[in-house]
């Protein structure tokens, strides 16, 4: 049976945003820092010629001593850095989030990672995925009295609430235990007894109630929090349900907002961290992340839109998306990247917009209210 109950007032706002960035184009100059050693070969040289193809002049350099960020261990150290550490050739495998959390597991408050993939003989704004997968870091998982289960704090619970909606994504599936679940309802009260504004709609269920959406051709949400010890099978069936397999963009929160942005990983099937080859969806994203973040939004859309172009005209990499499809031409990542800087794009179709790109700002402002929905 549902239960629908409707929530009449509004999260509390994060607060303001300092004017200052995170990052910071400084006469064209484009920040990026990166933990301390190499950056692997084939990675830094796409990233050159994606930076060069966009007109980006980019300083790129390790994290600060003072960050300890001089180990691939090192990852579970805060930065101290005024940006964020920008490492896609990390993977970090969501089956790290359970248990507690790996010990090395980078510290924050929740993390982001996005289910991105073109429309294949689709119009455009229609077909492909754009979802985004959300999960509170396990250390901000506590329980209320001794022998409960742990579930997100209040507040968290409203950072990633906040990102979903600055997105305007509209329908949020929170996947918990069965045993959570009345905690979380509870939280979700706690944290603002209601949600006025974009029209998002939650749907809070188990992760067994989910599971016929989840394996399913298409889930019905935009959003999905997991909580830590469910993320690697909700990562896991949506992955094989979308063909998208390989490194997803991976972003790391202490608090909502371009401002509370840590760092900018990938996240991949495995085990805890490891470096992973060449990964053209995953660069490209990531790096359309952080330009963005930096307040460079038309060379993210660009970047974003390059990407969907060469989609859109049939070409693919392995792990990424249904190659098998009967237009598709299947090419190294490498062979990819270079497409993409030299504009061999045979679509010229307008594009659907990545939402993870768009302002907050001009996210929608109506009077809607939002519904928790509790499925039993």
């Amino acid at each position: 049976m549902d239960q629908t109950s409707p929530i009449s007032d509004a999260i509390p706002r994060a607060p303001a945003p300092r004017t200052r960035p995170q990052l910071a184009l400084v006469e064209a100059r484009f920040r990026l820092i990166h933990p301390a050693g190499e950056i692997p070969q084939d990675w830094h040289a796409a990233l050159d010629a994606l930076l060069g193809h966009i007109g980006i002049a980019a300083d790129i350099a390790p994290a600060p001593q003072g960050s300890r960020l001089k180990r691939f261990a090192d990852w579970s150290m805060p930065c101290v850095s005024d940006a964020p550490v920008f490492a896609p050739w990390l993977g970090w495998s969501p089956a790290a989030f359970q248990h507690g959390g790996h010990p090395h597991l980078p510290q924050a408050q929740f993390v982001v990672s996005y289910l991105l993939d073109h429309p294949r003989s689709a119009p455009p704004g229609l077909g492909g995925r754009d979802l985004m997968l959300m999960s509170p870091h396990p250390a901000q998982c506590i329980a209320e009295e001794a022998g409960d289960v742990p579930v997100p704090r209040a507040g968290v619970l409203a950072a990633m609430i906040r990102t979903a909606r600055s997105q305007q994504r509209e329908r949020l599936a929170i996947i918990v235990t069965a045993r959570q679940r009345n905690a979380v309802a509870t939280r979700l009260l706690a944290a603002g007894k209601g949600l006025t504004g974009a029209g998002l709609s939650f749907d809070l269920l188990t992760l067994e109630e989910a599971l016929p959406a989840l394996m399913g051709a298409r889930a019905p949400w935009d959003a999905v929090i997991a909580m830590p010890d469910l993320r690697s099978t909700v990562f896991t069936l949506l992955a094989h349900a979308s063909g998208v397999c390989r490194g997803w963009p991976m972003l790391w929160f202490a608090g909502d907002g371009a401002s509370g942005l840590r760092m900018v990983t990938s996240e991949a099937p495995g085990e805890a961290a490891s470096r992973l080859p060449l990964d053209a969806p995953a660069l490209i994203h990531t790096l359309a992340l952080m330009l963005h973040a930096a307040g460079a939004e038309r060379h993210a859309a660009r970047l974003h839109e390059g990407w969907a172009l060469l989609r859109d005209s049939g070409v693919t990499t392995a792990g990424h998306g249904q190659s098998s499809a009967p237009y598709a031409s299947e090419v190294s990542d490498s062979g990819f990247i270079a497409m993409l800087c030299r504009g061999e794009a045979v679509s010229k179709r307008p594009q659907q917009v990545w939402r993870a790109l768009q302002n907050d700002k001009n996210a929608s402002a109506g009077s809607q209210t939002a519904f928790l929905r509790v499925v039993t």
